[in-house]
């Protein structure tokens, strides 16, 4: 969701709706995508290295060759247990052509679980950045490490909090909940301040599949970006923006017919989706991002789609009592049986989900459900959606589902909250002692995407808290990141911000820290972060 100041004010019922934007028309296309970055005279490997969607002997890792003419390439990679890459665990050859814009991608196996390991990849006498990935964990494991951001926008500002966490060496992994990139054109979602210094490729607003390719060809030119994808895997779901703003199963409110058919539109963003992130394709659908990675016996963490597996399209506001209709579904029927299941099934100690969209109920207009539930504001979340959020609550309850935590992102802003089934009914759920409550929520801030100006937002996140029993914490001014904690006594997440995003910079705090104890379903203010954690092996060295 693209939460500007205009539209979150929007939703808070303080401004009017934002503009509408256009763009070219779609078209698919094998012919090699413009690459205006790239050294005309040599190929290059200028899109950094990354990993991701760690299995416990297998892992993804990805890179990006940028050739002189349109022929196929042969790329060799190789990966070694070793930051000098002498002792190799495996090698091969990988061919690339413009059918894939010339990406690399390679479900490297033989690997020994919860072990770190170095890769590179060669293309003639070209060599890329050496970078460093790690497997997971099969059994045994006594803590994971997850860095949970989201909403990057690169028109916005300079991503530091990559370049923060590419610094740091206590992580396991990075989970990236959605709205990677954006699909507007130059002036219609930036800061005008530094439009200059993060120009957009192209300049227009991305419909076709050259365009998706482009956007994400730039991003991954970012050295910020690249610096933390060479450090650690990545655990990536998309949002709207991969596709476009408040993008459904079979639309979105940023598409009209003068940008072409939407169905071709949203296979062009996925086809550069699938090209261009270190993710796996799954082999029951080649097309879908839902699934689910184990860490030991610790962790499930289950990833969502909610937005174009199945996503129906948003009620308005006044129209929002169709939201509680039962054959109204945000995840599509498939996926919901599908994340019922997993849960049922979970021997991990933890079962956590990323995703985009807030779960938890959210005022400001609150009733109890017997009184219709009062009026919302935030109809693009679960609460545009009620019936798939009873059916998943009613599962957890009737099933004695213990430590379940949601992982979100999209809404520019940090809330912590308890989840219960109808939180403002004193009888069905305690806000002083958490009684009701079936898991927890933590949503993490943006990378750069626009918060609400520190008066606004206070004033914001004070009205949603007074209204809100469940809603333990909320800040909508800040930039940042959490690290999410996970040993077997607790899962406990850390808050960062970043000092600016207006220049490059490292300054970054610590602001607060929450948890959920093992078996208690309910968050709790933690005494402060977890530090003294370092991992074995040297950061990969720097590009």
């Amino acid at each position: 969701m693209s939460v500007s100041r205009r539209s979150l004010l929007k939703n808070l019922g303080l401004a009017g709706a934002a503009a509408t934007v256009a763009g070219p028309t779609a078209a698919m296309s094998s012919k090699p995508t413009p690459d205006p970055l790239a050294n005309k005279d040599i190929a290059d490997f200028g899109h950094g290295v990354a990993s991701g969607d760690p299995l416990a002997n297998s892992v993804i890792i990805w890179t990006r060759i940028s050739p002189k003419v349109n022929a196929a390439i042969d790329v060799t990679w190789r990966i070694c247990r070793d930051v000098e890459m002498t002792d190799e665990v495996n090698s091969g050859t990988f061919s690339t052509n413009a059918d894939r814009d010339y990406t690399v991608k390679v479900d490297v196996d033989g690997l020994m679980p919860d072990s770190w390991y170095y890769y590179q990849f060669e293309a003639g006498d070209k060599k890329s950045a050496i970078g460093r990935t790690k497997t997971a964990a099969e059994t045994g494991l006594d803590r994971l490490r997850l860095a949970v951001v989201s909403c990057s926008s690169f028109p916005h500002g300079y991503f530091n909090v990559y370049k923060v966490l590419a610094e740091r060496n206590d992580l396991d992994a990075v989970v990236h909940l959605g709205d990677y990139i954006y699909e507007y054109g130059e002036g219609q979602y930036d800061d005008k301040d530094l439009r200059a210094e993060r120009a957009l490729l192209p300049k227009h607003e991305i419909v076709s599949l050259s365009d998706y390719r482009q956007r994400h060809n730039l991003y991954k030119r970012d050295p910020d970006l690249q610096a933390v994808h060479q450090q650690y895997p990545f655990i990536v779901t998309w949002d709207d923006h991969e596709f476009a703003n408040d993008t459904y199963k079979d639309g979105a409110g940023n598409h009209d017919d003068s940008e072409g058919d939407f169905y071709a539109r949203k296979r062009a963003a996925k086809k550069a989706y699938f090209e261009w992130m270190p993710i796996r394709n799954q082999p029951d659908d080649l097309e879908a991002v839902y699934r689910k990675l184990q860490f030991g016996n610790l962790v499930d963490l289950m990833i969502l789609d909610t937005r174009v597996e199945g996503r129906d399209e948003q009620v308005g506001f006044f129209t929002q009592s169709e939201r509680h209709d039962p054959n109204r579904t945000l995840l599509g029927f498939d996926q919901e049986q599908w994340l019922h299941n997993q849960l049922s099934v979970s021997n991990a100690k933890w079962k956590i989900c990323g995703q985009q969209v807030q779960i938890q109920h959210i005022g400001p207009v609150a009733l109890p459900d017997k009184l219709g539930g009062g009026a919302s504001f935030f109809l693009d979340t679960w609460n545009g959606y009620t019936e798939t959020r009873r059916r998943l609550f009613n599962h957890l309850e009737d099933n004695n589902i213990d430590n379940f935590v949601v992982l979100t992102g999209d809404i520019h802003s940090t809330w912590v909250a308890d989840l219960a089934q109808d939180p403002y009914d004193r009888k069905k759920y305690n806000g002083k002692t958490g009684d009701g409550s079936l898991g927890v929520e933590f949503v993490t801030p943006s990378v750069t995407s626009p918060a609400l100006p520190p008066v606004i937002g206070d004033v914001a996140a004070a009205a949603l808290k007074v209204s809100s029993p469940h809603l333990k914490y909320c800040e909508m001014v800040h930039h940042g990141f959490f690290i999410l904690d996970v040993t077997e006594e607790r899962a406990q997440a850390d808050w960062y911000f970043v000092n600016t995003i207006e220049k490059q910079s490292t300054a970054h705090y610590h602001k607060v820290s929450y948890k959920t104890d093992n078996g208690a379903n309910r968050v709790s203010e933690a005494g402060g972060p977890v530090t003294g954690v370092r991992n074995p092996v040297p950061l990969a060295p720097k590009a």
